[in-house]
């Protein structure tokens, strides 16, 4: 039986809450598969916050270059690798959700319950509880159910509205990506 850490909550950590994010889209992405499927190991947080500390220099450079093109594609390459803004942008999870239409569904998009489950290991589940891990499935289902009603922007406000309030309650579980026995 695995011990019951206290669960963390993301008040004040949002480059912990973002690495969260990674971790969860690259688990995500892996499930799916096909095109979708990530092509490398996923990053350790320091791995991480190296390249997201070049693409945030990259960026820069671009916009104080004069031939950005090469630049930019840097940083595309790199938005791409870190699954940066993932879960908060309605073009990459509107092109998760054709995919997975495509390859006939996806057991974790199914429920909360699915998406907690498929999504964090059994150690993560335990540090967050069953009432973190009830907040957690609800708040990333919820911003991939607000992607599938973008295009009418009235529903996607008031879905998207209505998970803001849950963001300071997710529970922070992902220690690092680099899943091991112990997690």
């Amino acid at each position: 039986m695995l011990p019951t850490p206290p669960p963390l909550t993301l008040a004040g950590v949002e480059h912990l809450r973002e690495y969260q994010d990674y971790v969860l889209a690259y688990r995500l992405r892996a499930l799916i598969g096909g095109r979708l499927r990530p092509s490398g190991a996923p990053l350790s947080l320091p791995a991480y916050a190296a390249r997201r500390l070049r693409r945030q220099a990259l960026a820069r450079e671009v916009t104080a270059s004069g031939d950005y093109r090469a630049a930019l594609r840097d940083v595309d390459r790199l938005t791409d690798e870190l699954n940066f803004g993932f879960w908060h942008n309605p073009g990459e999870t509107v092109a998760v959700l054709t995919a997975v239409v495509a390859a006939g569904g996806c057991p974790a998009l199914e429920s909360e319950a699915a998406l907690v489950d498929g999504l964090l290991t059994p150690w993560e589940r335990a540090r967050a509880g069953v009432d973190g891990c009830a907040v957690l499935g609800r708040y990333y289902l919820g911003l991939v159910r607000a992607s599938a009603a973008y295009l009418d922007a009235e529903v996607f406000d008031r879905l998207r509205g209505s998970l803001d309030v849950l963001r300071e309650r997710v529970p922070l579980v992902v220690v690092d990506g680099v899943v091991t026995e112990e997690r």
